[in-house]
């Protein structure tokens, strides 16, 4: 019988992330199946707010230097949480959280409580520095606790079971999209709107919009994916880049624009919720020339509205874009590269509509069971599901 089943009409779940804005975006559809099979739902992260479908929030302080008093702190903290409510299941996303969770854990020093990480993209590589090596030795430290290890893509699955993190390791394809989650807007929604949003931003419908989203960061690479736009900005004086998001590197991005003198051409507009109104609506393609990344859900989102994918070949965008099918993928390390693929894109490549659409798999009808499934526990799944 699993730890799971044991803890019969107890049952409960306690969810970390690093941001309370990461489990509303995700991870809903889940909480709302574990409350709705009887479970005691607690979630801990970083933001205050009310997190639907959960039964107790807690508020966790993080810094962002991975070895910190402030970290250590809240692991201390955190096992204590753990000790006493005395979970059945315990459930880790991201990097940060899964790191302070997992101390937690083996501090708690409860047995009775299955873990589960789930790894929304490894940050650090086989041949890397001394902060990798860091990570490498705390993921090997830990993993003898760690009863499931979940990848979301290729290449760090077959790194997690090349360095043995776990005995158990699943890939799943991440949390999935809810298509009733996203805007549908019919073909008069569309016009008004997009209307509205070229008024707003003094753009004339002659004009090819690249969509950029994401935190303005080294991994994003936002200053490399300026840096082609101005090289091909001169040809293509229709060209328009929009840049969404917040982050530290937001000024030296601005200022980069303002040097090129791309004021005009190149647009930031600041944290969105409407991302797939924007897709859907005036936009001709997403553009990403991130280092490094998990399974992108903007990238998904791009792809189930239908548009076309600008991004650099790292591990989460090779597992969704084949080049010259359902986009353009480029090498991060050559300045060249992302230059090229705005020309090729921009001289009128013609993308067939069919295979610009996302695979069924990634949808979370498709995805729930599978990652429920892992959560608990095949067996333990079913006889939730039957009862």
């Amino acid at each position: 019988m699993s730890r799971v089943e044991q803890a019969g009409s107890g049952k409960k779940l306690l969810m970390t992330a690093s941001r309370a804005s990461h489990i509303t975006q995700f991870h809903l559809p889940y909480l709302q199946w574990f409350q709705e099979h009887g479970w005691q739902v607690d979630v801990a992260a970083q933001g205050r707010r009310d997190i639907p479908y959960s039964d107790h929030y807690y508020e966790l302080p993080f810094s962002k230097k991975d070895i910190s008093f402030q970290n250590i702190k809240t692991a201390f903290w955190l096992a204590k949480l753990i000790r006493r409510e005395r979970y059945s299941l315990v459930i880790s996303h991201a990097t940060l959280a899964g790191f302070i969770t997992k101390l937690a854990v083996v501090l708690s020093g409860c047995r009775s409580a299955r873990y589960i990480a789930v790894c929304h993209g490894y940050l650090f590589k086989e041949d890397g520095g001394l902060k990798n090596r860091l990570y490498f030795f705390c993921e090997r430290l830990f993993r003898g606790r760690v009863d499931c290890l979940l990848t979301m893509n290729r290449a760090d699955e077959e790194l997690a079971k090349a360095n043995r993190l776990c005995r158990h390791i699943a890939a799943i394809p991440g949390m999935g999209i809810c298509p009733e989650a996203l805007p549908r807007l019919s073909a008069e929604e569309k016009k008004r709107e997009k209307s509205r949003l070229y008024g707003e931003w003094d753009l004339s419908d002659r004009q090819t919009l690249l969509l950029c989203v994401g935190e303005f960061s080294v991994r994003k690479n936002q200053l490399r994916l300026i840096e082609a736009f101005a090289n091909v900005a001169g040809r293509y004086p229709q060209a328009r880049l929009l840049l969404a998001g917040e982050g530290a590197l937001l000024p030296d991005c601005r200022r980069l624009v303002q040097e090129k003198g791309l004021e005009k051409k190149v647009l930031f507009l600041g944290q969105r919720r409407d991302v797939a109104v924007l897709l859907q609506c005036c936009c001709n393609a997403l553009v990403t020339a991130s280092r490094s990344e998990g399974l992108p859900f903007t990238v998904m989102e791009a792809l189930y509205c239908g548009k076309p994918v600008l991004a650099s070949e790292v591990k989460g965008h090779t597992d969704l874009i084949q080049d010259g099918v359902n986009g353009f993928l480029f090498s991060p390390d050559d300045p060249l590269e992302p230059e090229k693929t705005l020309y090729r894109f921009l001289d009128g490549f013609h993308f067939e509509q069919e295979a610009l659409r996302l695979p069924r798999l990634y949808l979370i009808d498709h995805a729930l069971p599978q990652v429920l499934s892992c959560y608990l526990g095949h067996e333990a799944y079913v006889k939730e599901e039957s009862d």
